[in-house]
């Protein structure tokens, strides 16, 4: 069940470092690569794949657990809509931090919202009826 594992994926105590400065809003933050480089690895270890999907709405990211039968007990799904459909540069430039958002999120890291200024506005829907984001 992908809920035992991603309990014991958050007993690891994994943190993200915080090494990119964005020089406009004078901050750090953890890019993409940092967040998917200490998730990736224990993840597939529990058998959790990481799928990220842009949609023409959003982005769908969906962890699954490959070990499970039952579709219901065996992923879960979040959802970040783009803020700006009239603009691809715009979503191509949030479309990472989105991707980082949502792991950061579903996976319950430690990670303040400190450079989230470019791609304010959009909120995370769980697509599961027993928990909410």
């Amino acid at each position: 069940m992908i809920y035992k594992k991603l309990l014991a994926f958050q007993k690891l105590g994994i943190t993200i470092k915080k090494g990119e400065k964005n020089p406009h809003f004078k901050n750090t933050y953890a890019n993409l690569n940092e967040v998917l480089d200490k998730v990736k690895a224990p993840l597939n270890s529990l058998g959790i794949v990481i799928i990220q999907a842009p949609t023409k709405e959003g982005l769908l990211t969906t962890l699954v657990d490959t070990e499970t039968e039952e579709k219901e007990l065996s992923q879960i799904q979040g959802f970040l809509p783009f803020v700006d459909m009239a603009n691809p540069q715009k979503i191509g430039s949030n479309l990472t931090y989105y991707r980082r958002y949502a792991l950061v999120t579903m996976l319950g890291l430690e990670d303040a919202d400190d450079d989230g200024n470019v791609a304010s506005g959009g909120k995370v829907e769980v697509i599961n009826e027993e928990y909410t984001l």
